[in-house]
């Protein structure tokens, strides 16, 4: 699960040679970033997973607006409150 902002950034293995031994992953990835495009999906999701997706991708957002960064962590916190959250 990648949380960084480059998109074009997406490793998929990770390895190294040692002596003539090789040792390699190859692993599948998730980039946060990519569920920017899919903000319906994670509203209208009941999973919280889904609120921490939308608080990392606002943090991003409104990264220089210290008012809209209150404003989406209310209504984050609004959310997580309406799914039964205390």
């Amino acid at each position: 699960m990648l949380g960084d902002e480059r998109a074009s950034w997406r490793p998929a293995r990770f390895g190294y040679e040692l002596w003539g031994c090789e040792v390699g992953l190859r692993f599948p990835t998730v980039k946060l970033l990519d569920y920017r495009a899919r903000w319906a999906e994670l509203e209208a999701s009941q999973n919280p997973f889904a609120t921490v997706v939308m608080a990392h991708l606002k943090a991003q957002e409104t990264q220089a607006d210290s008012e809209a960064r209150k404003a989406a962590k209310w209504q984050l916190l609004r959310r997580l409150y309406e799914q039964g959250y205390a």
